[in-house]
């Protein structure tokens, strides 16, 4: 194999993702969504790290990790900045009171 410049030197391994989200990992994800962000979880395509990408009213940011420290740090971090932003520090905005809207009549 000539220069390994896109493999990174990990080889063909597999992010053991059912090991990752069976940890404390689930629970800061867990508090993530309880702030009301989006958290959205993938693999790379050569399944050799796990993607999470954390959304908040449209600004996302995207990390690959392959293991669970890497992956709890993330979190940890995500969750410090979101705070610092003051989301999920208040109470959720009402719902919008469903509006009636008037049913279309064909014109003849």
């Amino acid at each position: 194999m000539a220069g390994g410049l896109f493999n990174n030197g990990s080889g063909p391994s597999i992010v053991d993702c059912e090991a990752l989200l069976d940890s404390r990992a689930a629970n800061l994800i867990g508090g993530l969504l309880q702030m009301g962000v989006l958290v959205a979880l993938g693999t790379s395509r050569d399944r050799g790290a796990l993607s999470v990408t954390i959304t908040n009213d449209g600004a996302y940011d995207r990390e690959y990790v392959r293991d669970l420290d890497s992956l709890v740090d993330y979190l940890g971090r995500a969750t410090a900045a979101l705070r610092s932003m003051g989301v999920g520090t208040g109470e959720p905005e009402p719902a919008r009171p469903h509006r009636a809207t008037r049913s279309r009549q064909k014109l003849t």
